[in-house]
C-alpha cells in the first residue's frame, strides 16, 4: 500500500501527460506490473475516477431569455426529470463547463454544498497550468464530510493540480475579538487579498430554511434562525444572508463571520451560481436581479418559474 500523493504522482503521468507504462516504470525505478498494480489501487481508492461527457438536454432558448431578464452573462437550463437527480445533473454539468472555461493562471473561489460536492466529484483531472483555489468561507462539521469547504477545495484540488488556500477559521467565530485575530491572521490575510483577483467563484444559494445546512448542521442555532427571520431574511448566497432586496443583513452573528465578504466574492470575473430547486426559485430570483452572479447553470422548472416571477 501506497501513500496517496505517490498513487496521484503515478496518476498523473498515465491519464494527463500520457506517458506509457514502461516509461513510468524506467522514471521511477520499478516494474510495468507494478505501475499497473498502483494504477488500479490508485483507481479502488477514488484517487482516479472516469468521466464521460454526455450531450447534455439544454435548453437554450429558456436559458437565453432567463439571461435577458436578468442580465445575466449565461445561464444554462437543464431539463431533469426526477427531482432527486438535480444535485447529480447540475454538479455534473458544472463539472463539463468548468473543464471548458478553466483558464491557465486562474484564481478559483469555492462555496459548499450538496451539488457543489457533485461537481467536485465529477470534475475529470485536467492539465491546467497554476491554478490557484481559495476557500471563500470558513470551516465547519457536517456529514458527510463531502459537504464542508475543506473537503470540496481539497478534491477539487487533486483534479486540477492547483495550489490551495484554505481558510484556517471557523464558518463563526466565538467572538467579535477572535474574529479579528483570524481574519488578520497572515494566512488567511492572503486569500483576501487573492479574492480580490479571482476569476471565478463558484457558489451555492439556499432559502431560509431549517433544511438548510447551516442550520441543519448546526451552525446557526434555532436562536438565530429566529433572529434572521424577525429581520426579514429571504436566504442567503455562499453563506452571506440577505433580505428580499437583496440588501447583506445585519445581524447578531455578522460580526462573527469570518469568510470573504459578499461585496468581494460579487467582483469576480465570473461567478456561477448552481442550483435548480423550486424552493430556491425566490432567492435565485434575489441573487440574479440584484447581479449578485454572472452565471446561472439552473433546472428548467426552476427557470419557467424565474421567467414567470415578477420583478420587484
Amino acid at each position: 500500500m501506497h501513500n496517496e500523493h505517490f498513487l496521484s504522482v503515478i496518476s498523473k503521468m498515465y491519464y494527463i501527460d500520457k506517458l506509457k507504462q514502461n516509461e513510468i516504470a524506467r522514471r521511477l525505478k520499478i516494474t510495468p506490473i507494478m505501475v499497473s498494480r498502483y494504477l488500479r489501487e490508485a483507481e479502488s481508492k477514488g484517487i482516479v475516477t472516469f468521466h464521460v461527457k454526455m450531450p447534455w438536454p439544454v435548453d437554450t432558448d429558456l436559458g437565453k431569455s432567463i439571461s435577458d431578464k436578468y442580465g445575466l452573462q449565461e445561464c444554462y437550463v437543464l431539463e431533469v426529470l426526477d427531482d432527486r437527480d438535480i444535485r447529480v445533473a447540475l454538479g455534473s454539468f458544472l463539472a463539463d463547463y468548468f473543464a471548458q472555461i478553466l483558464p491557465d493562471n486562474s484564481i478559483v473561489g469555492l462555496s459548499w454544498g450538496g451539488t457543489i460536492s457533485h461537481f467536485a466529484e465529477s470534475l475529470p483531472y485536467m492539465n491546467v497550468e497554476k491554478c490557484s483555489l481559495l476557500q471563500l468561507a470558513g470551516a465547519f462539521s457536517e456529514t458527510p464530510l463531502s459537504l464542508t469547504p475543506s473537503t470540496l477545495i481539497n478534491t477539487i484540488s487533486k483534479k486540477v493540480d492547483g495550489q490551495i488556500y484554505t481558510l484556517n477559521a471557523p464558518l463563526y467565530a466565538s467572538s467579535e475579538e477572535m474574529r479579528d485575530q483570524l481574519v488578520n491572521d497572515p494566512a488567511n490575510l492572503v486569500i483576501s487579498e487573492l479574492a480580490l483577483k479571482s476569476d471565478i467563484n463558484i457558489v451555492g444559494a439556499s432559502m431560509l430554511d431549517l433544511n438548510a445546512t447551516t442550520f441543519s448542521a448546526g451552525i446557526v442555532d434555532a436562536n438565530g434562525f429566529e433572529e434572521l427571520k424577525a429581520l426579514g431574511v429571504a436566504g442567503d448566497l455562499a453563506g452571506t444572508f440577505i433580505d428580499w432586496n437583496g440588501d447583506r443583513v445585519e445581524w447578531s452573528g455578522s460580526k462573527m463571520y469570518t469568510g470573504v465578504p459578499l461585496d468581494v466574492i460579487r467582483k469576480a470575473k465570473n461567478v456561477i451560481c448552481i442550483a435548480g430547486e423550486m424552493e430556491k426559485v425566490p432567492i435565485l430570483d434575489i441573487v440574479c436581479r440584484r447581479k449578485h452572479i454572472h452565471t446561472l447553470i439552473t433546472t428548467k422548472q426552476a427557470a419557467v418559474a424565474l421567467l414567470n416571477a415578477r420583478t420587484r
